[in-house]
């Protein structure tokens, strides 16, 4: 009787249950037609339709694998997507775990020097002038270098908040059992960030899988990833909507399949990491 009591449909339940339905249906419909689109011939996925072909064209997929060169852009989102993530959690943990732990004047700078970059936008024009200067335009490290800076403010923010709800006397039990400081983080501290750790992974990978602007500025067509791929296939396929839905459905399942096996990992390391950020 409890829970049926609580659960109780009462008008407002009933105007807020109809809202989050639409807002749900909002997502749910661009992707349903993409879905049904991508399996029918041009024509019939010319008409945005939502209903399911009676006799599918499988052919479009391998024609999508065949024509859009996805492997290749796989190999760039993946490649540059998993450094960017480690060089990120590396780097933003360490920077994080002394700014939780010391207090003053130079840390509290530091920590809003970088948090600023969260507000901060980036400019296009003295980012390109540097990177030519640098000769790192069209290179990967020249990416991974842009990915890396853009996105560690946001690292930094959640592991900050994150190592402050760790109490300081794991730390001294820690020391007193003589670990040195490197001991200390990567034996003691880095375990327990596990779930922020993947929180800022998935985000970050999915920030440099889905980043267009620098891509269209600072690499070459080889070096896009699989998203920018799709956009060189339109171009060539823009009158073939079945084609363009089916490599627009595969350039998604990679993000799509990462947030499905971590995604009980992200509320915890948002919330854990904003808290006492």
């Amino acid at each position: 009787m409890q829970l049926l009591k609580r659960w109780r449909l009462t008008p407002t339940r009933a105007i807020l249950e109809i809202l989050m339905i639409a807002v749900a249906l909002c997502y749910l419909i661009p992707i349903w037609m993409v879905f049904s689109n991508s399996l029918k011939d041009s024509t019939g996925a010319g008409l945005m339709g939502l209903s399911l072909p009676s006799k599918p064209v499988w052919d479009n997929y391998a024609i999508v694998f065949r024509e859009s060169n996805i492997l290749r852009g796989l190999y760039n989102g993946l490649l540059l997507g998993l450094i960017t993530v480690v060089s990120n959690v590396v780097v933003a943990s360490m920077c994080s775990f002394y700014l939780a732990r010391i207090k003053g004047k130079i840390s509290t700078f530091f920590y809003n020097y970088f948090i600023a970059g969260l507000i901060v936008p980036g400019s296009i024009i003295p980012i390109y002038l540097e990177m030519r200067i640098l000769h790192l335009n069209n290179t990967y490290i020249g990416l991974v270098m842009l990915f890396v800076t853009a996105t560690i403010p946001f690292g930094i923010f959640l592991f900050t908040g994150f190592i402050k709800t760790i109490p300081r006397e794991i730390d001294e039990a820690a020391i007193i059992d003589g670990s040195n400081p490197y001991q200390l983080y990567f034996r003691i501290v880095f375990p327990l960030l596990k779930p922020v750790t993947i929180t800022v992974s998935i985000f970050v990978f999915i920030a440099v899988w889905n980043n267009v602007a620098y891509y269209l500025y600072f690499s070459k067509s080889t070096q896009y990833p699989l998203p920018l791929s799709i956009y060189s296939f339109f171009g060539k396929y823009s009158q073939s909507w079945n084609l363009v839905f089916a490599d627009i459905l595969v350039g998604i399942i990679p993000c799509l399949i990462l947030f499905m096996f971590a995604q009980k990992y992200m509320v915890s390391g948002i919330t854990a990491g904003a808290v006492k950020g």
